[in-house]
């Protein structure tokens, strides 16, 4: 034991105090800062002068003022209606428009057709730029707000009927909780800050699993080049060497985790960066410390199934250049468990995704994701950590087999054939 507790500090701490693993992480404190606070910075940045659009309003000056007055009668409106004078004919109209965007005076113009469309003119922007949709959509939802107006008006309804009918209808969103009766369903609120909550711990959770699991491949095979491992064996087993290293990482990878948590709070309780998050609906209170207790659970459990077998690859090469090659189907594992995630996100209940809850590989995320965004059942929660415990003490068993036989074989990249002969040479 004091043995293994001696390789598991001389991983940690060596690795630790490594320049790569220092400038690694300022990298990351300085990129986690960078993103937190890039809206802010967008904002600052970026102008806030409202978007000038022409209107021509022909035979329609009832419409175009309406629309004019209404975003008007905005506080702060996004769009600004310049009406332009007719100049007499259509080419001549499309030229002082052009000029117009020439001189920066408007983004684009409204023209209002003779042809009605359910009882309200067709209109066309034009404009210089392309795939507008985001303008496009505001436009619309502006110009169906007078066209209901034109139409009550005309009806003959009382100005406060008339608020009543066009003022939005108020809706809520409750998410149930299937498997716990006792409980009350999630707010919208609640469903948001899990939602990011989810977003960002599976993505360090798919960083942590391929940055360090590549470590601990890399750890294991830069001693075997170095012919270092011929000598260790003498005094440590292979077995401690292995799931010491695996132990001393996994604590390296925790201490990235919790810098980068702590980075995390400390830039998003500055002022700016908490006005942010009030915008985005994000309450602090509604943060479940259940769920980020359960990543450390899954985390764990990920980072050690996938460890083992980054392990047992590593021990079968013996230049640091085809680690990377070597690991790649089980780095495809990973990514393949990621992109499921990802996907289950906006449905965690589908079957497949449901499924791959329990498939030991891909559990650490998918299971994760499930607690975090729909209810499932304690007894899912529990079976899937069973499962995955006793994945990680086949992996490991097989994965230790492997690491005797291979850190001693040099050379090429053994066949299973030649791993196989050699296992039974060593009477592993």
């Amino acid at each position: 034991m004091n043995r293994t507790w001696t390789v598991i500090k001389f991983t940690y701490l060596s690795r630790f105090r490594s320049k790569s693993f220092r400038v690694m992480s300022l990298i990351l404190i300085v990129l986690l800062s960078v993103l937190i606070h890039l809206p802010t910075i967008m904002e600052k940045l970026s102008s806030h002068e409202a978007t000038k659009i022409g209107v021509f309003p022909g035979k329609q000056e009832q419409v175009a003022g309406k629309l004019a007055a209404f975003y008007n009668t905005q506080q702060k409106p996004d769009i600004v209606i310049v009406p332009l004078q007719d100049a007499g004919s259509a080419a001549a109209n499309e030229a002082l428009a052009k000029k117009q965007i020439a001189d920066k005076a408007i983004k684009g113009y409204l023209v209002f057709t003779d042809t009605t469309v359910a009882g309200f003119p067709k209109t066309v922007y034009k404009s210089e730029g392309t795939m507008e949709f985001s303008l496009k959509n505001k436009l619309q939802t502006a110009l169906q707000l007078v066209k209901t107006d034109v139409v009550l008006q005309g009806a003959g309804i009382a100005p406060e009927q008339k608020a009543n009918m066009q003022a939005p209808v108020s809706l809520e969103t409750v998410q149930l909780l299937m498997n716990n009766e006792g409980a009350a369903g999630k707010t919208e609120s609640q469903m948001v800050m899990s939602y990011a909550l989810v977003y960002v711990m599976l993505f360090m959770l798919y960083m942590g699993v391929i940055g360090f699991g590549n470590m601990v491949a890399m750890e294991i095979t830069a001693e075997k080049s170095s012919r270092v491992m011929e000598l260790l064996i003498t005094s440590v087993s292979p077995l401690k060497q292995m799931f010491g290293k695996i132990i001393g990482i996994c604590l390296l990878a925790l201490t990235q985790i919790a810098l980068s948590i702590a980075v995390g709070v400390a830039n998003l309780c500055v002022s700016s960066s908490s006005q942010l998050v009030s915008q985005f609906n994000l309450k602090w209170e509604n943060l479940q410390v259940s769920l980020i207790v359960f990543f450390l659970i899954f985390y764990l459990l990920g980072f050690f199934i996938y460890a083992t077998v980054f392990a047992a690859v590593g021990s079968l090469v013996s230049r640091t250049e085809d680690v990377g090659q070597a690991i790649m189907p089980v780095t495809m594992l990973v990514v393949a468990a990621f992109m499921i995630a990802i996907f289950g996100l906006n449905n965690p209940n589908a079957g497949f995704v449901v499924t791959m809850s329990f498939v030991p590989f891909f559990s650490p995320l998918i299971m994760f994701l499930r607690i975090g965004m729909s209810s499932p059942a304690l007894w899912e929660i529990g079976l899937s950590i069973i499962i995955q415990l006793v994945s990680i003490g086949a992996m490991a068993w097989v994965a230790a087999k492997i690491y005797r036989t291979g850190v001693l074989m040099y050379g090429k990249r053994p066949t299973w054939r030649e791993l196989r002969k050699a296992m039974r040479a060593y009477k592993v």
